[in-house]
């Protein structure tokens, strides 16, 4: 919590600066777009981690299932753009599981386990 308030300082702060003018505050001002961005993408990234460890799995299921995937990523705020929800063997399980959400020109990507443990990375997901 003290993070969050800390960064909305920030932010403001720096919104503040660039509203002054010239060159360097734009450089500024673009720079606090950007940590803005990433904290959305992040915050996005959060809220469906809560969400799939809220998840109440029946018939078999895991966190892992696309279908499981999918229906959190839609709940997410903000209407962050999803990727890599990618079930290529057919078998309704995302192969590697990690799904990037993006805000902005920023990424977080999420992380399930195959034994549905689930964290988060303040960056887009890794292809290895």
């Amino acid at each position: 919590m003290k993070q969050m308030v800390a960064l909305i300082l920030a932010l403001a702060g720096a919104l503040f600066a660039g509203a002054c003018g010239g060159d360097d505050n734009a450089n500024l001002r673009e720079k606090a777009e950007d940590v803005a961005g990433s904290a959305g993408a992040r915050a996005a990234a959060e809220v469906m981690r809560g969400a799939l460890e809220a998840q109440d799995l029946d018939g078999g299921k895991t966190l892992r299932d696309v279908e499981v995937l999918r229906e959190n990523a839609a709940d997410v705020p903000g209407d962050p753009t999803v990727e890599g929800i990618v079930d290529a063997d057919g078998d309704r399980k995302d192969d590697d599981g990690k799904v990037e959400l993006r805000v902005g020109g920023q990424a977080a990507c999420v992380i399930v386990t195959t034994e549905n443990k689930v964290s988060v990375e303040s960056d887009a997901c890794s292809t290895s």
